[in-house]
């Protein structure tokens, strides 16, 4: 079982993908879970392009992570931006860029980064983990979950995270392919 974390740091687009973090951070520590705790970065102001701001803010925040892990505490980033129309793979590539624009080490396996990249938005895996079927090539955006969808899709995907335990056959590829992701964060 992973070691408590003292410093949890989220990076995400938008206020969906929030909302699915901290739902399934709430499940992951339980009654041990505190808002207050994490630190959230503030989400792009106006209507802007999340997965731009999300880009900017990654390498600084991979610095911050390395100095807190530096001073012997324990952290983690949590890192989440949509594929949209292009795939994954581009996704991680572009956050690689990033870093190396930045002039910051590429990311190790085994730090405590933590990168989820829905394609083609977080409403997908949404809907998938609520056990609708579908397509990844489909825009999901307006399905406007609810708190209790929120709720209940953590649920599903911590189910999915513990050990072997495995994604339902209609998991969309984006989402299997995360689940090692989301087991890196710790409690």
């Amino acid at each position: 079982m992973a070691k408590r974390v003292a410093n949890t740091f989220v990076l995400v687009e938008d206020v969906a993908q929030q909302n699915m973090v901290r739902q399934f951070l709430r499940r992951v520590r339980g009654k041990d879970f505190n808002y207050r705790k994490i630190r959230w970065e503030p989400l792009p102001s106006g209507r802007g392009s999340g997965e731009q701001h999300v880009r900017k803010q990654y390498a600084k925040l991979v610095k911050t992570l390395r100095l807190s892990l530096g001073k012997g505490t324990s952290a983690v980033l949590i890192v989440m931006i949509d594929a949209d129309k292009g795939s994954t793979d581009d996704r991680h590539r572009q956050l690689a860029r990033s870093l190396s624009d930045a002039n910051v080490q590429e990311r190790n396996a085994n730090e405590p980064i933590v990168v989820l990249v829905p394609k083609r938005h977080v409403e997908t895996w949404i809907q998938a983990l609520l056990g609708n079927d579908v397509d990844e090539s489909a825009d999901y955006k307006r399905s406007n979950p609810t708190s209790q969808d929120f709720k209940n899709a953590a649920a599903t995907l911590y189910d999915w995270t513990r050990e072997n335990a495995r994604p339902h056959e209609n998991c969309p590829p984006s989402l299997s392919a995360a689940i090692g992701e989301w087991k890196k964060i710790p409690l």
